[in-house]
């Protein structure tokens, strides 16, 4: 109810000028996303200094608000840094489709539980593990199979007939190989397949959710360039 104080986990999202000295503040949390205003964020002697930032799951107590969706932040204590994460512009990317993807396709309600935990440990793993360019689709991908799975859309594969289903009657012919990696793309080594299924997935993405590509596209094409710098380099 309005006036009281909520408390929770939450993964931040997204972080915007409100005023000279405050912040919008986009989460998601266990029970989905929540917006909240950071009074005084960029203030000399603010308690939020260091407290919050992209990519961070932290401990956040707010004020309810009764009108409009958007709730006064009273306390942040971060949980997970995630430091490593700034150590890679790839990796800086990928993180930032993931945090887009849960943000626009992310239920309220008990339903968001499932989400905020599969942001919360794909980020664990891209801070955690390699940073090589297959190492990195193996993550993407599998937070994408992931969500795709959460929204009711995971690709229904015909491995015998080389395709999978898109809306409609629409099918779409794919390589065995591709069907075996979006089953465990975690198995698969080689970095072509991997992309291969990147793409796939990506028309995938285009034909069944309503959100922006962007942000994929700029990761994807920054791992791939990754690989193709460090083939160069061997040559």
């Amino acid at each position: 109810m309005a006036g009281e104080t909520a408390k929770t986990e939450a993964v931040c999202l997204d972080i915007r000028p409100w005023s000279q000295t405050s912040h919008v503040t986009k989460w998601i949390t266990p029970s989905g996303p929540l917006t909240t205003i950071v009074k005084g964020a960029v203030r000399p002697k603010s308690a939020f200094l260091g407290q919050y930032d992209l990519n961070y799951t932290c401990e956040i107590l707010y004020y309810l608000r009764s009108r409009g969706d958007t709730h006064a932040l009273r306390e942040a204590s971060p949980v997970k840094l995630r430091e490593r994460l700034r150590d890679d512009f790839r990796t800086l990317a990928l993180a930032g489709h993931m945090r887009r993807t849960i943000a626009e396709l992310a239920p309220s309600g008990p339903d968001a539980e499932e989400w905020f935990e599969t942001l919360d440990s794909s980020l664990d793993r891209l801070a955690e593990g390699p940073k090589t360019a297959t190492g990195l689709l193996r993550i993407m991908l599998r937070f994408e199979l992931k969500t795709l799975a959460l929204a009711g859309l995971s690709p229904e594969i015909e491995a015998e007939k080389g395709v999978f289903s898109l809306r409609g009657e629409r099918k779409m012919a794919i390589p065995p190989e591709v069907a075996t990696c979006i089953r465990n793309p975690l198995a698969e080594k080689n970095f072509e397949i991997l992309v291969d299924t990147a793409r796939a997935i990506g028309v995938f993405y285009q034909f069944h959710l309503d959100c922006a590509l962007d942000a994929r596209r700029v990761a994807l094409r920054m791992i791939s360039n990754q690989n193709q710098g460090k083939q160069a380099d061997e040559n």
